[in-house]
C-alpha cells in the first residue's frame, strides 16, 4: 500500500520513510524491499525505535517538523494547497550521518554514564555506539553495570517506560554477547519478559536458530518456528511474573 502512495504523492516536498526495527540491521530490510519492489527510503534503527511500543505505527509530519493527526492524511495533503519544502529550522536540527559515532560525542556520553551508571537511557545510547564500532566488550560492561542496578521482575510488574528501557538494555546486552549464544538467548528472553510489546519474538527466535531465518530462498523465514517461539515466550513470561 505505502509503495502505491509513494508513487502517487512522492515529490521533492513529500516523501514516505519506513522505519525498520531489525536488530540485524540493513540486510533483512533490503531483502524485504527488493522482494516487494519498495522504492521509498527506509531507516534502520534497532536501538531506539522500539521505544514507540507496539508496531506498526504511522506518523504524519509537516514541513516544520510538527507531528500532525495521521487520520485522513491524504485529505490534509490535498487541502494544503501544495506542500512546502522542509523548513531550514527543521534541517538545522538533523544529525549529520556518522555524528553519533563521533569520538567527542562518545566521550561526552561516557562521562554522563560514569556519573549516572543507573540511567538506562544513557547506558543504551553509549552501548549502541560501542556496538556499532565493534567494541562489544565495552558495550557489555556499560549495559551490565546498568541492568544489575534494577530488579527486573518488579520493573516488569510496574510496567511503563522504565520497563521498556530495561527491556531494551537487556536486548542490547544480548546483541553484544557475540559468540555466546547461550548468553544471547538468556538476555534476549529477559528483554521479552520485561516488555513483550515491541515484537522481540522474531529477534529471539533468530538468535535461537538463525538458520531458520537467514539465507533462506526469497528471504522467507520459518514463521511456524517463530510463532512457536513466541508462544513459549508468552508462557514463560506469565510463569515468571506469577512466581
Amino acid at each position: 500500500m505505502w509503495q502505491q502512495k509513494f508513487e502517487k504523492y512522492g515529490s521533492d516536498s513529500f516523501t514516505i520513510v519506513g522505519l525498520a526495527l531489525d536488530a540485524e540491521g540493513i540486510a533483512p530490510v533490503k531483502i524485504y524491499y527488493d522482494r516487494f519492489g519498495v522504492t521509498f527510503p527506509a531507516l534502520v534503527d534497532p536501538d531506539y525505535a522500539t521505544q514507540f511500543g507496539a508496531v506498526p505505527k504511522m506518523f504524519f509530519i509537516d514541513e516544520h517538523g510538527v507531528v500532525q493527526n495521521a487520520r485522513n492524511w491524504e485529505q490534509q495533503l490535498a487541502e494544503s494547497a501544495g506542500v512546502r519544502p522542509v523548513s531550514a529550522e527543521v534541517r538545522s536540527q538533523w544529525t549529520e550521518p556518522g555524528a553519533r559515532l563521533d569520538a567527542a560525542a562518545i566521550r561526552k556520553l561516557g562521562a554522563a554514564n560514569s556519573g549516572m551508571p543507573k540511567d538506562l537511557g544513557v547506558a543504551t545510547q553509549l552501548a549502541s555506539r560501542y556496538a556499532a564500532l565493534g567494541l562489544h566488550s565495552e558495550a557489555r560492561r556499560v549495559l551490565f553495570r546498568a541492568v544489575q542496578q534494577h530488579d527486573a521482575k518488579s520493573t516488569a510488574k510496574s510496567g511503563g517506560q522504565q520497563a521498556k528501557l530495561l527491556g531494551q538494555a537487556y536486548f542490547q546486552l544480548s546483541r553484544s554477547c557475540v559468540g555466546d549464544q547461550q548468553k544471547q538467548i538468556e538476555y534476549a528472553t529477559q528483554s521479552y519478559y520485561l516488555d513483550p510489546t515491541v515484537g522481540f519474538g522474531k529477534q529471539i527466535a533468530r538468535i535461537i536458530a538463525p538458520e531458520k531465518f537467514d539465507g533462506r530462498p526469497g528471504g522467507d523465514f520459518d514463521n511456524t518456528f517463530r510463532e512457536a517461539t513466541l508462544s513459549r515466550l508468552k508462557s514463560g513470561r506469565a510463569a515468571w511474573l506469577s512466581d
